[in-house]
């Protein structure tokens, strides 16, 4: 861990020097509304945030070793999200902004859903009470970065972008697609030194200071303090610049799809083996959410992965699910890591009643497991429970997967029927329970350090009979032979004698 002494150095310097950064337009900073009542925001830290941030504030509590990334350390005000300049301290707006927010894709919650706008601020207050070097008392911010209205996003601005984050080398650390799988990624640590990866840009959820363009403009503007993630108002000293670059980012990310079905769609001919076909990227998909396992021994409070998207396509011979996750390292059991695996689960057989046990199924429901590992390939079990999983033949179920630009791509196929009995078959228009497992070997998970998914269901869509096509067409025609029908039954009428 990097000494306490370089890290105020280092903070100190950069204070030093902010005056020398290129000229932003500036605001001055609000009035904080609420005054401090140092008992009132003791009692409410001890009570919500000691668990995470630890009773000096240090980010040290019981409950730091298992989340990641770690608590915040409050003790050198160093703070991500700020509307000040790099190196700056926050204000108590940006403050009770992520007290009130949350922080997307960290543990830290919205704390606006649990306790009042004046404990909010009574937390704002206190919280900076932790900072060894006094800043806040001596350096308290008087002016933020005032922000203009976005510009239109247009092809032309967003191409500008992307010219921008090559030439500025953002790849490097956020890789080619985006995806926080560049070649500098897995270096890269925090100013405790700690590891931290870079955000994958496309998925938006997760974005620490807000999706919007308006909070990715301020994120290139300010930097996030304590991190690799610097301002770019000296590498991109024009605003217009930095909004092209905002623009480009905001292309990259896409919103969450999730929902509680993945409709398998019927495909005439063979189903692609190559997961980037045009029939697969045409396919309906689904974002399932992850969990961590914390259910059983050893259990993973800090999964890497928190989502897995699926698309499925079925012909009149088989089924296959297509299974896809970023994952900015490749991971096939080197240097003392597990391997990158995915896994599918599915009953072995169909109750009306009850599923098995999402987690492995159990004695009285056993469940068809269907294992794909980086560096292995596939494997099948079956399972009655963690601790009662047997091998078997994988006998026609067959796999294709591979990494390419910081995401896999698996797909698992089967036959429809097979006529075992611990096989549940697929028939159109019925419903099969699904869930799914994931493993980051790079972050140690393996066995039951996992992510994981509840059930879900998998339904074969019936396939569209040509017949459908012919009544509209049957209806159009009715329609206007009616027209014409009634047409010249009225010009009849209207014949004069």
């Amino acid at each position: 861990m990097i000494p306490r002494i370089f890290l105020i150095a280092a903070l100190l310097a950069s204070s030093a020097f902010a005056g020398d950064a290129p000229k932003m337009k500036m605001e001055s900073v609000r009035a904080t509304p609420v005054a401090a009542d140092p008992a009132a925001g003791k009692k409410l830290y001890q009570r919500w945030c000691t668990q995470c941030h630890g009773d000096e504030g240090k980010g040290d509590g019981p409950a730091a070793e298992f989340v990641y990334p770690r608590p915040r350390d409050f003790t050198l005000a160093l703070y991500k999200v700020r509307s000040t300049p790099s190196g700056q301290l926050p204000t108590d707006h940006d403050l009770f902004k992520v007290i009130s927010e949350g922080l997307p894709g960290t543990s830290m919650p919205a704390w606006n859903k649990y306790l009042s706008e004046n404990e909010r601020w009574q937390l704002v207050h206190y919280v900076k009470t932790f900072d060894t070097l006094g800043l806040f008392k001596d350096e308290a911010p008087t002016q933020r970065i005032a922000m203009d209205s976005p510009p239109q996003i247009t092809p032309v601005l967003i191409a500008r972008g992307k010219e921008l984050y090559q030439s500025k080398k953002c790849w490097e650390c956020h890789g080619k697609e985006g995806r926080g799988d560049g070649n500098k990624a897995d270096t890269q640590k925090d100013d405790w030194g700690f590891p931290i990866r870079p955000v994958n840009f496309t998925k938006s959820w997760r974005f620490r200071g807000g999706d919007r363009i308006e909070d990715i403009f301020r994120t290139f503007t300010t930097g996030f303090n304590g991190t690799p993630m610097p301002s770019f108002v000296d590498a991109i000293p024009a605003a217009e610049d930095r909004w092209a670059l905002a623009a480009f980012i905001k292309s990259l990310a896409r919103p969450q799809k999730t929902g509680q079905v993945l409709r398998a769609i019927h495909r005439d001919g063979d189903i692609p083996a190559d997961p980037y076909a045009k029939a697969w990227e045409d396919a309906e998909f689904v974002d399932f959410p992850l969990a961590g396992q914390i259910i059983l021994d050893p259990r993973w409070f800090k999964p890497a992965h928190d989502v897995i998207t699926a698309r499925a396509l079925y012909n009149d011979k088989e089924i296959a699910v297509l299974v896809e996750w970023d994952d900015g390292t490749y991971s096939r059991g080197d240097g003392n890591k597990p391997a990158d695996q995915v896994a599918l689960q599915l009953p072995v057989t169909i109750s009306a009643d009850e599923k098995p046990y999402f987690l492995l199924g159990d004695k009285k429901h056993a469940v068809d497991y269907w294992r794909w590992n980086a560096k292995d390939g596939l494997a099948r079990f079956a399972a009655e429970g963690a601790t009662r999983m047997s091998p078997r033949e994988t006998g026609a179920l067959a796999a294709q997967g591979g990494y390419k630009d910081g995401q896999y791509r698996v797909i698992l196929r089967r036959p429809l029927k097979s006529g075992k009995e611990d096989e549940v078959p697929f028939e159109p228009g019925k419903f099969v329970p699904i869930a799914f497992h994931l493993w980051d070997g790079d972050q140690g998970e393996e066995g039951l350090k996992m992510s994981i998914s509840t059930w879900y269901y998998l339904l074969p869509q019936p396939k569209t009979p040509f017949t459908i096509y012919l009544w509209p067409l049957g209806l159009g025609f009715l329609a206007l032979g009616g027209e014409f029908w009634l047409i010249r039954r009225v010009r009849r009428k209207e014949k004069p004698a």
